[in-house]
């Protein structure tokens, strides 16, 4: 199947969970007269997120400190890229940051500042895997990747049986490709299967946008300190630098939401039905970690809340630890899973037993009702 194929979610018995959940949670924010959106906490970790980021180039270039300080300070950028990533962009992507869209607009746009296209991330995300979650040929979260199997559903390969060895090698180079190839090719898949419903001049518009966007974020990152008579060995191995620890530390907090032991990967019948309501398909399909660790908390974004996330993906992420106590309370209520890992270490032995297990389980192509 591809993303043109209709899925529809079809619950046998009807089921007033979401219902149910979404006036308690709509009750909550009227009761203490809150807004679902940033408030100032969020503001400020903005600045300093955006700073940690801007703040040691800006450093970078005007000292020229020797080459073990530089790479300190391309490492400190790269955390920082991964958390603009999960606690600034995300919530704007979604129109949760501001209710204004025109600040959620603004806020998006820190996406190129880290090399990505807001158009594709949109569609990737918000339309595909948010939609889609673990369904396999369309969340592309759980598309395999090279010499990495991420869903049972799909061909076991040789080198799968030791993914679980080599993985965090391979996400330390996500970011590196998304900057220079995915957004090509992404766009090149979604215009041509549908995904993309604009019109040949708007997708033209688009790839324009897209090609001048890479040229600035290459030209500034790696022209700039050329040109101001940095090395360029130097320059190169920092700026690979940032995207490995980037790469690994976006998708290693993902995956700990969705590839992990205690979540589903349900198919499609023959006729493009789910046999399941879809906000009870998220709870199947999506797991918290560490809600309790709050300086985790704060970095991700609240992706460690991607159960609340998924369920109401308009709320920023500030309010989830809240809400969170009448999403499990409500899922108790309708005998519905509520997925989660206590700790950090065991979210992270939970994924990595999963890619084992992937990396050895035979394909499993039947069709699931």
């Amino acid at each position: 199947m591809t993303p043109n194929a209709a899925i529809r979610f079809i619950s046998k018995d009807r089921n007033h969970f979401f219902n149910t959940l979404n006036e308690r949670v709509n009750a909550y924010f009227r009761e203490h007269q809150l807004s679902k959106h940033a408030n100032s906490a969020l503001v400020i970790k903005t600045i300093v997120l955006l700073g940690a980021y801007i703040v040691p180039f800006i450093l970078l270039l005007a000292f020229q400190p020797a080459f073990g300080w530089a790479l300190v300070l391309w490492a400190i950028m790269g955390f920082a890229m991964a958390g603009v990533g999960m606690s600034i962009m995300h919530d704007a992507n979604h129109g949760a940051y501001s209710s204004k869209s025109g600040v959620n607009t603004f806020i998006s746009l820190s996406l190129n500042l880290v090399g990505g296209s807001m158009f594709n991330w949109k569609l990737q995300h918000n339309v595909l895997h948010h939609t889609f979650t673990n369904i396999v040929h369309y969340d592309e979260d759980i598309a395999d990747k090279p010499m990495l199997r991420l869903s049972p559903h799909t061909e076991v390969k040789g080198a799968h049986r030791f993914q679980w060895i080599f993985a965090t090698l391979i996400y330390g180079l996500v970011t590196l490709y998304w900057v220079t190839a995915k957004d090509f090719l992404q766009f090149a898949r979604y215009t041509r299967n549908g995904v993309s419903k604009g019109t040949p001049a708007q997708h033209r518009l688009i790839l324009t946008k897209i090609i001048l966007l890479k040229v600035v974020y290459f030209f500034v990152f790696l022209g700039t300190p050329l040109l101001l008579g940095l090395s360029f060995w130097p320059v190169l191995a920092g700026f690979l630098l940032m995207h490995f620890i980037g790469g690994v530390v976006l998708t290693v907090i993902f995956q700990l939401a969705h590839t992990v032991e205690e979540t589903t990967f349900p198919r499609p019948n023959a006729e493009g039905n789910i046999d399941n309501d879809w906000a009870i398909h998220q709870m199947n399909t999506t797991v918290n970690f560490c809600r309790n660790n709050r300086l985790l908390s704060w970095y991700v974004g609240g992706l460690n809340f991607q159960v609340e996330h998924h369920l109401f993906p308009r709320i920023s992420h500030v309010h989830y630890p809240r809400i969170a106590r009448i999403v499990q309370h409500t899922a108790e209520e309708f005998n519905v899973p509520y997925l989660e890992h206590r700790s950090f270490a065991s979210a992270l032995r939970s994924h990595f037993a999963t890619l084992r297990q992937f990396g050895r389980l035979p394909d499993l192509n039947e069709v699931i009702g």
